[in-house]
């Protein structure tokens, strides 16, 4: 398979590989994950003139962002099912939901990175709506927009740390040596904060703080370094 090919080399070493074939679930994951790019695609209309080339090709940033987060998650799916190779019930369903989240998001993050283009660099990327006269984003609905965000961010999440907490479940018959049952903790408390991130974003952007969610975010890569130096602890205490 291709995607073997792909990440054959970025593979963890420390960590065995349980799922070493394509399951089914992981099959139609591909499938939905593939739906989800031809969906951005298919929002791209042929252009007819000059001038609607340019624009698309000044979307073209929003474009590949969303590509791109599409790409990691497709990622954390894919390595999920190769270090644990679960394909109980409990698994599926969390699978399904987290598909099902994804393919609602794929517009809406769109929209977000083309907002925030729009508003950093003053590139016009809604000419539609300034043909028919529309409000893009007003003032007032912008917190709304950050709450639908950290919504979906919270609840991916979140499925993640319950399909991590799943698989400790799972830890005694799949053999976990100490490296991996201490990298899945790792795995499940970095997903609960990037979680509980997403959780604080929302509860500050309904509330109208929408730069106080905007710190929730940024706050991400920090969380990533503690969650890093608490797991090289873990380790050498071992």
């Amino acid at each position: 398979m291709l995607r073997k090919k792909i990440f054959h080399a970025v593979s963890d070493e420390k960590f065995r590989h349980r799922g070493s074939e394509i399951m089914r679930i992981e099959a139609l994951s591909d499938a939905v994950f593939a739906f989800s790019v031809s969906f951005l695609v298919a929002s791209l209309e042929v252009p007819q003139t000059f001038e609607e080339l340019k624009t698309i090709i000044k979307g073209a940033v929003p474009f590949f962002a969303t590509v791109s987060i599409v790409f990691l998650f497709w990622y954390r799916q894919y390595i999920f099912f190769r270090r644990y190779g679960l394909n109980d019930f409990i698994t599926i369903l969390l699978n399904l939901a987290y598909l099902g989240i994804i393919l609602f998001y794929v517009y809406p993050l769109k929209f977000l990175f083309s907002i925030l283009l729009s508003s950093w660099t003053g590139i016009h990327l809604f000419p539609k709506a300034a043909e028919q006269g529309l409000t893009v984003l007003s003032a007032h609905d912008f917190p709304q927009l950050v709450l639908l965000f950290s919504v979906g961010y919270c609840v991916i999440w979140f499925i993640i740390y319950t399909m991590h907490v799943r698989a400790m479940q799972f830890a005694r018959q799949l053999s976990f040596d100490d490296f991996e049952r201490i990298f899945t903790i790792k795995e499940k408390r970095g997903a609960l904060w990037n979680a509980i991130a997403g959780c604080l974003a929302m509860i500050f952007s309904w509330y109208g703080a929408v730069i106080a969610a905007g710190l929730c975010f940024l706050s991400i890569p920090v969380l990533l370094l503690a969650n890093s130096f608490v797991f090289r602890r873990q380790l050498k205490r071992k």
